[in-house]
């Protein structure tokens, strides 16, 4: 088994486009933290997660909003995810890698998050967020220093449902303006 994986490596390797995933000590640390990030997410444990962050990490989320450091994160987090004023009442997601590069003391993850907004006006939005997180080395531990997660700016369930709502009041406004100018049309001729 383990020289078919080697052979898999070394062919993936030369092929354009393919990113090789090492399998070696950093490779092993980048996953462990990896699974530690995903399974805190999946808990909702935010004090988990930004345990993870550099101290300068930087965050960029769907909504174009940056945080930076942990505590920004944890702000950011808490007014969206449980404040009194939240907007978002659950976040589903299954993280998928598709790419890395490991090069010394970083590295470069990219890949698509699989991800469900569930708001809490009850919206339900698909985003299949894609991501791009860079870790490095920070003493005996790899922390996040980057996180960057976008959807697509042209299609996208945020702006169909915003089209629905546009569409959904212009339809009662015109229905109400149309009752009104035939209410006062017919109390002319009368």
């Amino acid at each position: 088994m383990k020289n078919y994986l080697c052979a898999l490596i070394i062919f993936a390797s030369a092929l354009p486009g393919i990113a090789q995933l090492p399998i070696d000590e950093a490779g092993a640390a980048i996953t462990k933290l990896r699974e530690g990030l995903v399974a805190s997410f999946k808990k909702g444990d935010i004090d988990g997660i930004v345990a993870n962050l550099d101290k300068d990490a930087v965050v960029t989320w769907q909504n174009g909003e940056v945080c930076r450091g942990p505590e920004a994160v944890k702000a950011y987090h808490t007014r969206m995810m449980t404040g009194d004023k939240r907007i978002v009442r659950e976040v589903q997601s299954e993280p998928e890698i598709i790419g890395r590069q490991v090069n010394g003391d970083w590295a470069v993850s990219w890949g698509n998050l699989h991800d469900r907004f569930i708001l809490m006006d009850g919206s339900d939005l698909p985003m299949n967020s894609v991501f791009t997180a860079t870790v490095a080395k920070r003493g005996d531990r790899w922390l996040v220093t980057a996180f960057h997660v976008s959807v697509n700016a042209f299609d996208n369930p945020v702006l169909g449902l915003a089209t629905r709502k546009v569409a959904l009041w212009g339809g009662i406004s015109a229905g109400v303006f149309g009752v009104l100018v035939g209410f006062f049309a017919g109390r002319r001729k009368a």
